[in-house]
């Protein structure tokens, strides 16, 4: 079980608009079918650089929630047990 938590903040990995759009920009949000996308691209991105580096999702570390910064901005939260991690992603303290 992979005991250390990280809370990295969406906006830092991905600026994609969390809806869909149509082509003059304009929200065609439609519920859940149509969910919060900025999100998901974080965590798509994540997964990739850490999967560059050799490490495997499920083994090495996984998403857990999503959640917020101390600041309230919208956050992922990962597990994992390499502090290697914390550098590779930036958010090193």
């Amino acid at each position: 079980m992979m005991k250390k938590v990280a809370l990295i903040a969406v906006e830092k990995i991905s600026n994609r608009m969390p809806y869909k759009t149509d082509a003059n920009g304009n929200s065609v949000e439609g519920g859940a079918l149509n969910a919060n996308y900025t999100l998901v691209d974080a965590v798509a991105r994540v997964c990739n650089t850490l999967g560059k580096h050799g490490y495997v999702y499920g083994k090495d570390f996984v998403w857990d929630d999503s959640d917020y910064t101390d600041d309230l901005d919208e956050a992922l939260s990962i597990r994992y047990e390499d502090p290697k991690i914390l550098t590779i992603l930036g958010i090193a303290t």
